[in-house]
């Protein structure tokens, strides 16, 4: 759960970094597709960044995984031919 605190933090940091870029791009303009454009812009920042994190996670799990069956199909087959 400790994982999730970082990835949203990170997440509103990234977010709001790129909402700023996108404010100095379009000039202080405002209408009603921009506001639209802006808020589908701060979450879909923030789903990227947040699923991003959690894949990086779940790699590293599958991983940890593999690693420790590849080790218990080799115990086994020593247990075998012995």
């Amino acid at each position: 759960m400790g994982w999730l605190v970082g990835y949203t933090l990170a997440s509103i940091v990234v977010a709001f970094i790129v909402l700023k870029i996108f404010d100095y791009i379009v000039g202080g303009a405002t209408s009603g597709l921009l506001s639209v454009a802006r808020a589908g812009l701060f979450i879909v920042t923030w789903t990227v960044v947040t699923a991003k994190g959690g894949m990086q996670g779940f790699t590293k799990m599958v991983r940890q995984l593999r690693q420790g069956n590849t080790q218990a199909i080799k115990a086994l087959t020593k247990g075998e031919r012995a």
